[in-house]
C-alpha cells in the first residue's frame, strides 16, 4: 500500500516528466491510465500496475514497442528497475480523461465510507460487496492493526495483499501469519485477496465473503449483512 500511495501522490508530476520525455506517450498515459497497484518484488524490482479505461490505449500500452518504451521511461524517471503492467480499469471502460468511478451508483452514505478505503481496487471491492448487501467498515482498528475491510459483528476481516502475492514468497509472510494468529485469538477470520483477484475475479471474491458470512449469521434471526453503523443514511 505504501508503494501505491507513493505513485498516486507523485502521479501528476511523473506524467508531466514523462510527457517531456515522450509527448505522444505521455499524453496517452495521462488521458487513460492511473496506478492501481505498486509493490516491491523479492528481487528488488518495483511492479507498477496501471489501470487503463480506454480500450484502444490499453491495447497499445500493454504490448509491443509502446510498452517497452514506457517501461524504460519509468525506469529512467524513478531511477530503479521497474516492471510495468497495463491492465483493465477496476470500474470498466470509459471515455478519455474520465476514469470510471468504482463507487458509482451507491448511496451517498456508502460513497462517503468507500472513498476512505483506499485506491480504485479497494473501492471496487467495497462497492461490489455493498451491492450484494455486505456493508464493510474500512481501515477498522483491531488490536494494533488496521483491517482493510471489516464486519465487526461477525468478526470477519478482508485484507488486499498486493498484486499477486500467491505467486512467490512475500517478504512479509511471517508478519502476515503473526497478524492472522493474533486476530484469530480474538475470534476474527481474515480473508486475503490479491489485486488480481479483485480485478479479474471480483464476483468470486465477494462470494467467498458471502459464504463465510452465511456461516456466522446471528442466532437471534437478525440480519448479519447490514450492521448498524450509526451513520445517517447508512442502510440498516
Amino acid at each position: 500500500m505504501a508503494e501505491l500511495q507513493r505513485f498516486i501522490w507523485e502521479w501528476p508530476s511523473l506524467v508531466e516528466r514523462l510527457t517531456a520525455l515522450n509527448p505522444a506517450l505521455g499524453e496517452t498515459v495521462a488521458r487513460s491510465t492511473r496506478p492501481i497497484e505498486a509493490e516491491r518484488r523479492p528481487d528488488g524490482r518495483l511492479l507498477l500496475v496501471l489501470g487503463c479505461w480506454v480500450p484502444e490505449d490499453r491495447a497499445d500500452l500493454s504490448s509491443g514497442d509502446a510498452h517497452a518504451i514506457l517501461e524504460r521511461a519509468f525506469k529512467q524517471l524513478m531511477g530503479e528497475a521497474i516492471q510495468l503492467l497495463v491492465t483493465d480499469w477496476p470500474a470498466g471502460d470509459g471515455p478519455p480523461d474520465q476514469p470510471p468511478d468504482p463507487l458509482a451508483g451507491l448511496p451517498d452514505a456508502l460513497r462517503e465510507v468507500g472513498t476512505s478505503c483506499g485506491g480504485a481496487l479497494s473501492r471496487s471491492f467495497f462497492a461490489a460487496a455493498a451491492r450484494r448487501g455486505i456493508y464493510f467498515e474500512c481501515q477498522y482498528p483491531v488490536l494494533n492493526y488496521r483491517l482493510d475491510f471489516a464486519l465487526p459483528r461477525q468478526r470477519i476481516g478482508v485484507e488486499l495483499g498486493g498484486w499477486g502475492w500467491r505467486a512467490w514468497t512475500r517478504p512479509n509472510a511471517i508478519e502476515r501469519r503473526e497478524r492472522e494468529q493474533a486476530l484469530g485469538y480474538e475470534g476474527w477470520t481474515i480473508l486475503w485477496f490479491t489485486g488480481e483477484d479483485v480485478l479479474h475475479h471480483l464476483d468470486r471474491s465477494i462470494e467467498e465473503v458471502a459464504r463465510l458470512l452465511a456461516q456466522r449469521r446471528p442466532s437471534d434471526g437478525t440480519s448479519s449483512r447490514a450492521p448498524r453503523h450509526g451513520r445517517k443514511g447508512w442502510p440498516h
